[in-house]
């Protein structure tokens, strides 16, 4: 016990006070009196409680001295040192990654974490905590927040969303925000090793928390299908983590029909190569390993299956040029009137609007409207549909006034789109806004290779957004009358709404099939497991550049009693004036 104020000890100069005058008081003797009517009332109350009477002789000295006392240590400020967490600054570093969520016999990796991080809560004594998600974009998630109420509040709203924790961007922004000697990193993973945190962190003191134990896992490390020879094939590759031989059953499926199933034997720390044949045509493909393991986010894996070639077909009249150059590419062009319920793939048109356009992937020429001469130098705005395609030499005599709206310019002449790109119908189109007869552009050597980047775009996302990462957002082109993407799981269950118009797409955390339905399509994507976290890793916990922080954080007051002394004091000296008031009553 120690003393922040002990300089107010002089004080017991009043208790000592107190105690002279009690000495100096009028002193009284008794008194022998004839007759005792007058106190017969003094003394049916003395023999009613004698106790009482004796008491009061000397119990308002003994408050009043207690009370003096425990004002005196009240004003000291009496104080209990205990061991607490180190640094005025902490900054907490959560892994929410994929691996985070292996199951042990106490629970989760992640849980665990988070109780580690409650306890430290409990121990604070007025610091301050910064919280940051590890990830490929740490975020800050409280900044030098003391309030341990709000603290706990986050920790516990705290989930796994399986992105990778790329710990190395994570310290680099943590080693910013510690701007002194006083600052405490604490990390809550389960593989960090000490080698690169002592790179990054130089002379920083840091307190790693991994967490969790042994498990073991079976890994589905990849899996695809595709078109051979008519048919659609799939292989998928399983590896064996631990290493003791295991047994698992391997499915291939889509929602509620299963197409392979096969019970498959592995042995330690090896991988298997299992080959799918003749799968029946399905918009996508869920490989799916039963087993009993710790860790099941990298159990599952989705393919998507979509046509390598799909059909190009030209609505009415089209400029020779156009279909020459898709054969120069190696593809044909259907020739066809009018678009028949079993078309599906790439149509190409003329005209003036895309309201006649079928709900398809579209090369769209507007030919027809308003124009305007091209007198301004071409710019590119998007390398990667006009990859290798050199505009320098293009010559364009006049270009239509009235673009698509709500499409993304590629190529701009000052303010006006001569190229744009997006949605429509849910479905991707390319418009080019001028006739190929006013151009020199199909004889430029960059014209074969725009209609196959052109292919290449339309074909590729052809009723498939992609493949994404958790929680990754990726700008999308949505069409004039298409602004909401409503978002469902395999369970046709809605998880949530995006209007395309105000904010990026950002696709869900948990790996999977998803569907984006857009003007009442379907659009197929697939969220993938980073394959970093396909091997969750276990490293034991440390502690470097110990002695780098000051010791002053190790012993803290761990309770004030000065506001229970008062408290006391202050109900003797109501217990005294009452003991007083009875006595002088009497």
């Amino acid at each position: 016990m120690q003393f922040l104020n002990p300089y107010f000890f002089v004080f017991s100069i009043f208790i000592a006070a107190v105690i002279l005058f009690y000495f100096f008081r009028k002193q009284y003797k008794e008194q022998a009196v004839a007759s005792n009517m007058l106190w017969q009332q003094v003394l049916n109350e003395w023999q009613a409680s004698p106790w009482l009477k004796q008491l009061q002789q000397n119990l308002i000295f003994w408050l009043q001295i207690l009370a003096l006392l425990l004002l005196m240590f009240a004003l000291v400020r009496p104080i209990f040192l205990g061991q607490q967490v180190k640094g005025e600054h902490l900054i907490f570093i959560v892994d929410t990654s994929a691996s985070m969520s292996v199951v042990s016999e106490d629970g989760t990796r992640f849980d665990k974490a988070k109780e580690m991080m409650s306890e430290l809560i409990k121990k604070m004594n007025g610091q301050d905590v910064t919280l940051i998600q590890a990830g490929d974009k740490p975020s800050i998630l409280l900044n030098r927040e003391d309030d341990k109420a709000v603290i706990n509040e986050k920790i516990k709203s705290l989930e796994v969303n399986y992105n990778h924790e790329n710990i190395d961007k994570t310290l680099n922004l943590a080693a910013s925000i510690a701007d002194s000697k006083d600052t405490a990193i604490h990390i809550f993973s389960d593989g960090v090793k000490k080698q690169e945190v002592r790179e990054l962190l130089n002379d920083q003191y840091a307190e790693v928390h991994n967490t969790g134990g042994k498990t073991q896992n079976i890994s589905l490390q990849s899996f695809g299908v595709a078109a051979i020879d008519g048919k659609i094939a799939g292989v998928a590759v399983i590896e064996n983590q631990t290493a003791s031989e295991m047994k698992a059953s391997f499915s291939v499926r889509t929602e509620n029909s299963e197409w392979f199933n096969e019970e498959v034997t592995i042995p330690g720390n090896e991988q298997l190569i299992v080959n799918i044949e003749d799968l029946p045509p399905q918009s996508y493909y869920e490989a799916i390993v039963e087993v009993d393991d710790g860790y099941h986010a990298d159990n599952t894996a989705t393919a998507i299956f979509t046509e390598n070639k799909p059909a190009v077909y030209a609505l009415d009249e089209i400029n020779p040029f156009t279909i020459k150059g898709f054969q120069i590419i190696g593809t044909d062009i259907v020739q066809v009137e009018e678009k028949r319920d079993n078309m599906s793939g790439i149509f190409i048109a003329e005209g003036e609007s895309l309201q006649d356009l079928p709900k398809q992937p579209a090369l769209f020429f507007r030919t027809n409207g308003e124009k305007q001469k091209v007198t301004e130098q071409l710019v590119v705005k998007d390398e990667k549909l006009l990859q290798y395609v050199d505009f320098k030499n293009v010559y364009i005599d006049a270009v239509v006034t009235s673009p698509e709206e709500n499409l993304e310019p590629v190529l701009i002449s000052g303010d006006v789109p001569i190229i744009q790109k997006g949605m429509k119908n849910g479905y991707p189109v390319i418009v080019i806004n001028f006739s190929l007869a006013e151009s020199d552009w199909p004889l430029q050597p960059g014209f074969p290779i725009f209609l196959y980047n052109a292919y290449q775009y339309l074909s590729q996302t052809n009723e498939f957004l992609g493949y994404f990462s958790a929680n990754e957002e990726r700008w999308i082109s949505s069409g004039e009358d298409v602004h909401v993407v409503e978002i469902f799981n395999q369970k046709d269950e809605n998880l949530y709404s995006l209007n395309l118009k105000k904010e990026s797409f950002i696709a869900p955390a948990q790996p999977g099939v998803y569907q984006a339905v857009i003007n009442e399509h379907i659009n197929y994507f697939s969220v993938l497991l980073d394959e970093r976290e396909k091997q969750p890793a276990l490293e034991e916990a440390f502690t470097i550049n110990e002695k780098s922080l000051s010791e002053e954080g190790t012993n803290r007051p761990v309770g004030y009693t000065w506001y229970w002394l008062t408290l006391i004091a202050l109900c003797l000296c109501f217990l005294e004036w009452e003991v007083y008031r009875r006595g002088h009553r009497i």
